[in-house]
């Protein structure tokens, strides 16, 4: 009788071990919260494959997968060169929210598989960064401190792209003050631009671009560029101008013909003196006859006018005194401006 009772406890000690067990093709009758996989101390969970740990769970909650101290809520760590993180699926994607019962402010990172996924006018194959909260901002920053980095770049719910600036108030908003520790100056530049035909760009003062209105080619102010073509037009004009008057001392010409060139021949504007200019300087011109108005306008290199001049209309040789003592010291432009029609332009240097 002594050893069915014993037999009889060993089965019973059996059947409760058994049930504590997890079985491997699964298992019946659990209850979340009370029954789990896992540790009662204080000690990480450990996932093994043929002997060799490959995840990890600390007592904290951080999971890490190929280290065993993840420092984060999931860390991933490969030896691979090319370590990677796969979602496959239609429109692959990873979704970010700020907490699981707040849908107002996400994000998403997605490939498009499809048309119009992720975003309207998508196509097959776009990758889309995109902010799903209508009243925040994508932003790009560089040059990380610690946790946090510089914002370099934004893109606003409005979409209005502003660079250096996180209150961009244009489509294209640029601020173009200097960059701390750079000696090259922070503005925009283009290289290797094609020539073309288009229209004239003008910027007003508070850094607005618009398309200049019609006729406003004749007022743009001269550049560098400008002044050495329109150096190398005069040049042109003025070998014209000889051989012209040579063919007229061996051709007989028409008085219309004769009137056009004396009045072509009769205007030009001259070099100033003295030059650099400090103080005061001398510009001389000559004008033909008949004109309405004539005017020399001084601009600096970046093309904001500083001055001008109204000149005698009569026809003729004349020369006018220009004070130069208002002026910074730098490179000027003055352009000889007869009836609207701009004639000749020359450089000025300042030295105040």
């Amino acid at each position: 009788m002594k050893k069915i009772f014993i037999l009889f406890a060993g089965i019973l000690l059996s059947l409760s071990g058994f049930s504590q067990s997890w079985l491997l093709t699964g298992n019946a009758g659990t209850t979340p919260g009370t029954d789990f996989l896992g540790t009662t101390d204080a000690q990480r969970l450990v996932f093994k494959t043929n002997g060799v740990e490959h995840m990890t769970i600390l007592t904290n909650g951080n999971v890490g997968i190929g280290t065993s101290t993840p420092t984060l809520p999931l860390q991933i760590v490969s030896n691979l060169a090319d370590q990677f993180l796969r979602l496959s699926g239609n429109t692959p994607s990873i979704q970010f929210i700020d907490s699981p019962a707040a849908f107002n402010r996400l994000g998403k990172l997605g490939y498009c598989s499809s048309s119009n996924e992720l975003v309207a006018g998508s196509v097959a194959g776009d990758f889309v960064l995109q902010n799903l909260d209508s009243t925040g901002s994508m932003i790009f920053g560089t040059n990380a401190t610690v946790f946090n980095g510089i914002e370099r770049m934004r893109i606003t719910a409005a979409g209005y792209v502003g660079l250096a600036t996180a209150s961009p108030n244009a489509k294209f908003d640029v601020d173009c003050s200097p960059v701390t520790g750079k000696t090259n100056p922070s503005n925009i530049r283009f290289r290797n631009l094609e020539s073309g035909s288009g229209s004239i760009l003008v910027i007003d003062s508070n850094g607005y671009v618009y398309r200049a209105s019609s006729g406003a080619s004749a007022a743009v102010p001269a550049t560098p560029l400008t002044t050495d073509l329109q150096s190398q037009i005069e040049d042109l004009k003025n070998q014209v101008q000889e051989l012209r008057s040579l063919l007229a001392s061996k051709v007989p010409l028409t008085a219309a013909e004769a009137k056009q060139l004396r009045n072509e021949s009769a205007t030009w504007l001259g070099d100033n003196f003295p030059n650099p200019a400090a103080g005061t300087t001398t510009i001389g011109y000559s004008l033909p006859s008949q004109v309405g108005a004539a005017m020399c306008q001084v601009y600096s290199l970046d093309g904001k006018q500083v001055a001008t001049i109204v000149l005698n209309p009569s026809a003729g040789q004349g020369q006018v005194q220009f004070a130069t003592g208002k002026l910074s010291s730098g490179i000027y432009i003055y352009s000889l401006v007869v009836d609207g029609k701009l004639v000749d332009t020359k450089k000025m240097v300042v030295s105040n």
